[in-house]
């Protein structure tokens, strides 16, 4: 068996060899429980370990990326609006009900601005961002995110950038006074109107999830028309003008 597993090897990445022997491990692990005598030394998989898998390498997204990602979250609330709606003049656009365009753009922002993990986003207090006041927020040269709690009980100190601290500020200012209860800690809350929302408003880590997922399908739809405007029909062509070379992901992570 481990002579088997040495030639996939040669061949197959870790992880394919790995998914070969759990399905044959668990071929002959059943064979010996119906015929415990079939094989004359016993279960061949056992003893034999997974082969370790290479180091999980950063991924980050280019400048350019984070500038085109950035421009689309300043956009959220066009996307956010009733269609096929009269209004007077004047009014403003009328939103979906449960839509949160700026506290969505504010949680981009603090998410590229400080690296936190998606827990680590639910978990941050009103009382964590400091200052916590939307026109101390604009002006402070400073502003940061205290108490982190991160995995293994670690706590750290983050800091926020201009464009982090403004999208904050309007989302402390524009949205998150229509949600807030007396029970309210958390910093990013859910809409009102949502009927399975906490009593405390905290966002989920599936709200999060949603959250992101559909920015990202506005980004990709958005970028489709480039695909048009140059004749490709397929996606690999965009990529190739797209995607940045490994010097230029690497020189970013550098920046971090």
């Amino acid at each position: 068996m481990i002579d088997w597993q040495r030639r996939l090897a040669d061949t197959l990445a870790p992880a394919t060899v790995n998914n070969h022997l759990a399905s044959l491990s668990g071929f002959t692990t059943w064979v010996s429980a119906q015929e415990p005598g079939l094989f004359a030394t016993g279960n061949p998989s056992t003893g034999v370990s997974a082969l370790p898998l290479p180091p999980l390498e950063p991924r980050s997204l280019a400048p350019g990326q984070v500038r085109s990602l950035k421009n689309l979250c300043d956009r959220l609330e066009r996307y956010s609006q009733r269609k096929g709606r009269r209004r007077g003049r004047g009014d403003p656009p009328r939103l979906h009900g449960h839509s949160r365009p700026v506290r969505d753009r504010a949680i981009v922002f603090v998410l590229l601005s400080t690296g936190l993990r998606r827990l680590e986003l639910v978990l941050l207090d009103l009382d964590q961002v400091q200052p916590s006041r939307p026109a101390q927020l604009r002006a402070a040269r400073r502003a940061r995110v205290v108490g982190v709690r991160g995995k293994g009980k670690t706590q750290r100190t983050v800091f926020l950038s201009v464009d982090a601290r403004h999208a904050l500020a309007d989302y402390l200012e524009e949205e998150r006074p229509f949600d807030t209860t007396p029970k309210s800690t958390a910093f990013f809350l859910s809409a009102a109107s949502v009927s399975s929302r906490r009593p405390d408003g905290r966002l989920s880590g599936r709200s999060i999830n949603t959250i992101l997922e559909r920015i990202g399908r506005l980004h990709d739809a958005e970028h489709t028309e480039p695909q048009r405007r140059l004749g490709h029909r397929s996606q690999r062509y965009i990529a190739r003008y797209t995607n940045p070379p490994e010097h230029v992901a690497a020189s970013y992570i550098e920046h971090m």
